[in-house]
């Protein structure tokens, strides 16, 4: 009887596991409803989705004046936009954000980690672009674009203030990693 439980409860977990769809195995472009984006897949598994019109995704943060690539380190860290009303106000909107994106898949993302990067605009302070990097053996590689495209919609726009090192770059590079 012991072992009867065991196969159904296995077979179960295998039917749930094969009827979830990858949608990021490969490198390949969405063309969706009005909108179109990129998956880039690594050969080590991980994906790059953003849209297909970024003009950020695979540029390095740089000095506008000398063309020079900004690493971050510990040495140079300095804070790249300022602790006010408006960064604060635009945090709790994104935390919201990401979290009201992924509530329908929170259980199967329990403990998955994703990097949601914003690029915002060194000129306005204003998220101009949003990419994920995430496994694509992973859940996340369940979930659809127009699910990240939901949430991408919601970020851009939200508005910093940048400290005046972050305005002597051609964009912020700015990455949270979340697990759920």
């Amino acid at each position: 009887m012991k072992s009867l439980i065991i196969l159904v409860t296995f077979a179960v977990c295998v039917l749930r596991i094969s009827s979830l769809e990858n949608f990021y195995e490969f490198t390949k472009t969405f063309n969706e409803n009005g909108y179109t984006y990129q998956c880039d897949v690594s050969e080590s598994g991980f994906v790059t989705l953003y849209k297909k019109n970024n003009k950020w995704t695979y540029i390095p943060q740089k000095i506008k004046s000398t063309d020079e690539i900004f690493y971050v380190t510990a040495e140079n860290y300095v804070p790249l936009w300022m602790e006010d009303a408006i960064g604060i106000a635009s945090d709790k909107k994104m935390e919201h954000a990401i979290n009201d994106a992924f509530v329908t898949y929170k259980e199967q993302l329990e403990g998955r980690q994703i990097f949601i990067i914003t690029c915002i605009n060194s000129d306005t302070g204003k998220i101009d672009e949003v990419y994920f990097e995430f496994a694509n053996f992973g859940p996340y590689a369940c979930i659809p674009v127009s699910v990240f495209r939901e949430l991408e919609t919601k970020l851009v726009g939200l508005q910093y203030t940048l400290s005046p090192l972050a305005k002597t770059f051609n964009y912020v590079y700015r990455w949270e990693a979340r697990s759920f």
